[in-house]
């Protein structure tokens, strides 16, 4: 994991500015997790950076996804339509900012929910997960076969985004098996109510874990980070489909606060730059 250079004596005002990052929502005015990328295959995974929670800071690439991860969501995947497949992924290297999760699930923020990126995606089915203060309607294509949801909620802690979750999945489920069809979720920058909707798709219907699910995501779209009250929402979420726990909240001394574990990495640089700002200070 590499670092930015950080004067040490600018330490304090730095990690200030950490510390506020990490406790604000992901999605803020100046989040640049929708700003679109060039040269981008959304077949691999939205490559493009802005949403982390540490600025300044490089996380490291998510590893590879097992074997038996790629075999449970390929459960649903029909061979017939590997051409088609196939052809969607090279169109959407056009379209930076949309991060193709499954054949039939994609990602991404409000700014990358076009109509000419729903066309040449096959998308047949757009939830929006932002309020009407936030966004508007998506725009849809005019053919009048594009369904549309809107989940309703804020981005914060105390937003009952857990209420949809069934709802959503079933959603999504139902467009694929019934249709073969294609859902689009986004919400403000993609990053975190509508990464938590996907993640609780993967968890009822292709029975991922919540840390194989978010494994899954992060490895192609990197700047996703659910809110911790989403991801403990998740995690209830995961013992009523499983019985089983995948996901632990462990303590941050640098921000005095239980932290997901799959967030290790980032609270982990964290704890990093709060001992040596501890160290600097004790040698004055």
């Amino acid at each position: 994991m590499k670092v930015v250079n950080v004067n040490s004596v600018n330490h304090q005002h730095h990690l200030d500015s950490l510390q506020a990052t990490l406790l604000e929502d992901p999605i803020t005015p100046r989040a640049s997790s929708d700003v679109p990328s060039s040269g981008h295959d959304p077949t691999a995974g939205d490559t493009h950076g802005g949403g982390g929670c540490c600025s300044g800071i490089v996380l490291p690439t998510a590893k590879p996804v097992q074997n038996q991860i790629q075999a449970l969501l390929e459960r649903h995947e029909n061979p017939q339509k590997a051409v088609a497949t196939a052809a969607a992924s090279a169109v959407g290297t056009s379209f930076s900012g949309v991060s193709k999760l499954l054949r039939n699930l994609y990602l991404c923020g409000g700014s990358a929910a076009s109509v000419p990126t729903m066309q040449q995606l096959g998308v047949t089915l757009v939830i929006n997960a932002t309020t009407e203060q936030e966004l508007p309607n998506t725009p849809l294509p005019c053919d009048e076969t594009t369904g549309y949801m809107r989940v309703p909620v804020k981005d914060n802690r105390e937003a009952d985004l857990d209420r949809y979750f069934n709802e959503v999945a079933d959603r999504i489920e139902q467009e694929s098996v019934r249709t073969g069809g294609v859902t689009l979720v986004h919400c403000v920058a993609g990053v975190s109510r509508s990464a938590s909707l996907c993640l609780a798709y993967l968890i009822k219907y292709h029975r991922m874990s919540l840390k194989d699910a978010y494994n899954h995501v992060k490895a192609r779209r990197p700047q996703i980070r659910p809110n911790v009250a989403f991801v403990k929402h998740l995690m209830e979420f995961e013992f009523k489909q499983h019985g089983t726990r995948s996901v632990a909240m462990v303590y941050c001394h640098a921000l005095d606060q239980e932290l997901p574990d799959i967030y290790e990495p980032e609270f982990r640089t964290m704890e990093m730059l709060y001992q040596k700002f501890r160290r600097n200070i004790a040698r004055r």
